[in-house]
């Protein structure tokens, strides 16, 4: 056979090839492909891992005050602490973080009493009485309320306030960790009616440092042991 009709010969069966394998392509397809088992289009999502808590939020102060139409609060301002909102005072019941007792005197609700694993949060919401400004003029260190302190929400605005972070006398730079740790054992003390205690530590750690008025109105009531008097300036 020549050269030329054996190049011939070639093309044609290539030809052939080419269309037998066409026409197989779908049954080959349909069967499988090869015999291995087809690979499924990997999903866009991904299997989700096995539930993990989240945090409790921190409620804000609109979600602790949820419930009160106004708040009522403090506005203190040098050793005066002025009452605003008086009215918005009110008891909401006990609840989680506020089951202490509520005191009431002829003005209305006076003071709270802090029962064990209460909170300012909760203490908030139940008499819907700002919490910062309540635990600012009751000289609480932080957010350590302590079981069985009086909060007082009603004072007599007659008596001057003790700032218990700021010495009527601070000096820029000189540190009140001294003064503020003696209010807060003075409170104590007045808590338990140590009237000892009390006036060892006022004429040690906390006397000279007070407003005028201030000064003038604890001495009175250290030396006649006037508790209503010394409850409110040294909560």
């Amino acid at each position: 056979m020549s050269r030329a009709a054996q190049i011939a010969t070639g093309v044609a069966a290539a030809a052939v090839i080419a269309g037998l394998v066409a026409l197989a392509s779908p049954v080959f397809s349909a069967l499988g492909g090869s015999g291995h088992h087809p690979i499924a289009q990997a999903s866009s999502v991904r299997p989700s891992a096995a539930p993990i808590a989240s945090p409790a939020p921190t409620p804000t102060t609109e979600e602790a005050s949820a419930g009160c139409r106004a708040e009522a609060s403090f506005s203190l301002q040098g050793d005066v602490a002025h009452l605003l909102k008086a009215d918005a005072i009110q008891d909401r019941g006990s609840r989680w973080g506020a089951r202490g007792e509520v005191l009431s005197n002829a003005a209305g609700i006076f003071s709270y009493v802090v029962a064990p694993n209460d909170n300012l949060d909760s203490i908030e919401t139940r008499l819907c009485f700002d919490g910062w400004s309540l635990a600012r003029f009751n000289h609480v260190l932080g957010a350590a309320i302590q079981p069985d302190a009086h909060l007082i929400l009603r004072p007599d605005p007659a008596l001057p306030w003790i700032d218990s972070y700021h010495p009527y006398d601070e000096v820029p730079g000189v540190s009140v960790v001294d003064y503020t740790d003696a209010l807060y054992e003075m409170g104590a003390a007045v808590r338990t009616q140590d009237l000892d205690t009390a006036r060892a530590i006022w004429s040690k750690l906390v006397s000279g440092h007070v407003s005028p008025a201030a000064q003038a109105a604890a001495t009175k009531a250290l030396d006649a042991g006037d508790w209503p008097v010394l409850d409110q300036l040294f909560p």
